[in-house]
């Protein structure tokens, strides 16, 4: 099957692409696929030539060193290229999947994002600092595959993806906490939501209609239902209908990994009031509409 988003386009302009049409921008990334719209790209994963002549070959993208080679160009950008106006750093959630807040090596990655997060505040005292994540972390117990699980149980589906599926497997093996379930037959959609429904583990079971209602999404560009998980589950694609996972598996996606910070820092504008930012794309919006 094709992927449901080999022929889609995105919607909206990106943060890169709204900054372009006001100043000059700057992308600072370490996945390819996170590049669009800035006149200046850096991907930790491919970095220029140049870069790397300046400052060594980035770490292994499953790392957290990678995250410090990141926040050395974005140092340099901020002391010496004065023309870029807007710098968007965008890090690797690697080291929270690996490790929980408490434990050390989660403590010694973030002590030195501290660190350079203040070297950035002192080179660029007259900067806003926009802080946010995408979202939280938790462990998690179990993994269905919705479409073994399906097919065990005496009813086939067309295909099941999770929402977390990208190339990067070591994060979380793919595994999120929502999947997406196209039917073989609209016919079918009652009797799968049921069996489904009927997993442990699994919370909510909507259709199309109504997720993309309630979370404000575009309908055409996930299943005909779609399913969350508890705390404590993932969906993905396995050798069986159900897995235990290892007890050191984080990984997200569910409505449990929905609170993140949203920091704005040396800010000389009025901001909205507090129950403006319910999401975190809300963090910039009254950034270029002043």
């Amino acid at each position: 099957m094709n992927s449901p988003y080999s022929r889609c386009k995105f919607s909206k302009p990106s943060i890169s692409v709204t900054a372009k049409r006001n100043v000059s921008s700057d992308l600072v990334v370490e996945k390819e696929i996170s590049i669009r719209g800035a006149e200046i790209s850096i991907a930790a994963e491919d970095p220029p030539v140049d870069y790397v002549n300046r400052f060594g070959a980035p770490p292994d993208i499953y790392s957290k060193e990678i995250n410090f080679w990141l926040w050395k160009v974005a140092l340099d950008i901020l002391k010496y290229r004065s023309d870029i106006r807007f710098l968007y750093i965008h890090t690797t959630d690697y080291p929270m999947h690996m490790w929980s807040p408490e434990e050390r090596e989660s403590m010694e990655h973030l002590a030195v994002l501290d660190s350079l997060l203040d070297e950035a505040r002192h080179i660029a005292r007259d900067a806003v600092f926009l802080i946010t994540a995408d979202h939280g972390l938790n462990y998690k117990k179990r993994c269905w595959d919705l479409t073994k699980a399906c097919k065990k149980r005496g009813v086939e589906i067309k295909y099941s993806l999770s929402v977390e599926k990208d190339r990067y497997v070591k994060h979380h093996r793919t595994f999120g906490g929502t999947a997406w379930v196209w039917l073989k037959s609209p016919k079918d959609e009652s009797r799968v939501a049921n069996i489904i429904g009927e997993l442990e583990g699994v919370e909510i079971v909507m259709t199309r209609r109504e997720a993309a209602r309630r979370f404000n999404l575009m309908a055409e560009r996930i299943g005909e239902l779609v399913v969350l998980g508890d705390r404590d589950t993932v969906f993905g694609e396995l050798s069986t209908d159900m897995e235990i996972l290892e007890h050191t598996y984080r990984s997200h996606g569910s409505l449990y990994e929905l609170d993140v910070p949203l920091i704005i820092y040396n800010h000389s504008w009025e901001l909205p009031p507090s129950e403006f930012f319910t999401n975190n794309l809300h963090l910039t919006r009254s950034l270029f509409n002043r």
